[in-house]
């Protein structure tokens, strides 16, 4: 048997001929790719379709929690003759986003994204987008006043602290992977 590095000289010089030089190059390139685990590729879009059926639900006023938290989607609703009811605008808003946030999901499981990171990550997106989204009123009652309840605050801080952990997951994975890459 010949040690690695001369085989590997001999292949380079092309002195392995026949139906056995293409083996043997398979052999050694090919290496056993890692399982790759689903969990993002479902959860996200299933995070995505309970977010937008809530807020079509509790929209808030004339519909802007919904077009906020929905943005991944809302951009369908331009090509299709949608009304002015919210619910109308679900069923574009989900054929729109659902392909999208299940790419990242995809993309998320295929960098190995730990779920711990991402649910750390929504937790505190969550709290920090509705913390924002309640600066623009001077106390909870005139938000609820406006938008009806505090729902919509709600479901609109989810759908934005689940776009941020996306972001957020899939940056952390890139770099996590670079640096893999790197090592070798």
């Amino acid at each position: 048997m010949l040690p690695p590095q001369v085989f590997l000289a001999v292949l380079r010089r092309g002195m392995i001929r026949g139906p056995f030089a293409g083996l043997a190059m398979t052999e050694i390139v090919s290496l056993p790719q890692p399982a790759v685990k689903a969990r993002f590729a479902w959860l996200l879009p299933m995070l995505f379709a309970a977010g937008c059926g809530l807020a079509a639900i509790w929209p808030g006023h004339a519909g802007k929690l919904f077009c906020i938290g929905a943005i991944v989607g809302i951009w369908a609703c331009l090509f299709v003759d949608v009304g002015p009811e919210p619910v109308s605008w679900l069923l574009p808003t989900l054929t729109g986003g659902l392909p999208i946030v299940a790419f990242l999901g995809i993309l998320l499981d295929r960098l190995q994204t730990d779920v711990r990171l991402f649910g750390v990550v929504l937790a505190i997106a969550t709290a920090a987008a509705g913390y924002v989204l309640l600066q623009g009123f001077v106390d909870i009652e005139h938000a609820v006043d406006h938008h009806g309840s505090l729902l919509p605050f709600v479901v609109c801080a989810l759908q934005i602290g689940i776009q941020v952990a996306t972001l957020v997951a899939l940056i952390a994975g890139a770099g996590r992977s670079a640096r893999h890459r790197s090592d070798a």
